[in-house]
């Protein structure tokens, strides 16, 4: 596995805990932890310079929904970041309805 994410730690967790896991179960619960994390952007302008041929939104943190540019919303929600809209509904959050 190529990756600078170690599974030692979670590793020593269950066996100090007493747990018999087994190595493809740790590679899992890592594959995971990776594969939550939605890159956001500070600005506007970072978000449209990362996000070449893809929509920018406005994702409210603590919620799975996101908002489009010209809601009143986007970018106004006391926590969020500005990410690509192809990414955020590729980790399951979805268009706000209004």
């Amino acid at each position: 596995m190529s990756s600078s994410f170690s599974l030692r730690p979670l590793a020593t967790l269950a066996l100090g805990l007493g747990l018999a896991v087994a190595p493809m179960a740790l590679a899992q619960a890592a594959s995971h932890v990776k594969s939550a994390v939605l890159h956001g952007y500070k600005t506007e302008a970072e978000a449209k310079t990362g996000c070449t041929g893809d929509e920018v939104v406005w994702r409210a943190h603590g919620s799975k929904v996101f908002h489009k540019a010209g809601s009143k919303y986007f970018g106004k929600t006391k926590r969020g970041a500005f990410v690509c809209e192809k990414a955020a509904e590729a980790k399951g959050l979805h268009a706000a309805k209004s």
